[in-house]
């Protein structure tokens, strides 16, 4: 009896030990939002071949709107946790004034726009970049009754100490507005 019992807990323990795996968290590859307009917070863009978007781990997404002399100011802002450094963030803050905003398409270039974007690399390295020349947004919903801004864009930065250029294409927002 006392030769079973032995047997039965040295097979129950061996059991367990080989059915103990490790739990594998896998995180899945971020992916662009879908164009959209019903204010469902989401943005998005390609930085170079790099998605970016808000993430879970640090999320700071905004879309602001007021008057600035005599025209609209229109602010966009995203802050994420950093993909290359997980102890710091990435930000976005793209500043558009026009004194008319309407839907379609309209030129971003620097006396109109200021577009700011600071990624941190893995070593520690901050890079910051600013608009290069001219650039896109496109309205496809600015609602204010609403409080609904929407739309996509594209341009280049140019980071501001070596001069590199980064294509910022396939931009999109679908945002509810604060002011």
């Amino acid at each position: 009896m006392k030769k079973s019992l032995t047997l039965i807990l040295i097979s129950i323990s061996i059991i367990t030990v080989f059915s103990c795996k490790k739990k594998q968290i896998i995180v899945p590859e971020p992916t662009l939002p879908e164009i959209s307009s019903s204010g469902l917070n989401t943005f998005g863009f390609m930085f170079a071949k790099e998605v970016w978007t808000q993430n879970l781990l640090v999320s700071t997404l905004s879309a602001n709107y007021g008057m600035q002399g005599d025209g609209v100011k229109l602010n966009l802002l995203c802050r994420r946790k950093s993909p290359q450094n997980l102890k710091t963030s990435d930000t976005f803050n793209l500043k558009y004034t026009n004194p008319d905003v309407t839907l379609g398409t309209h030129e971003l270039s620097d006396t109109n726009c200021k577009i700011e974007v600071e990624t941190i690399s893995a070593d520690n390295r901050t890079r910051e970049y600013a608009l290069a020349g001219k650039g896109s947004i496109t309205f496809i919903r600015w609602d204010l009754k609403n409080r609904i801004g929407s739309g996509t864009f594209s341009f280049t930065v140019k980071e501001i100490t070596t001069g590199e250029t980064v294509a910022i294409t396939e931009g999109r927002f679908d945002m509810v507005l604060g002011n």
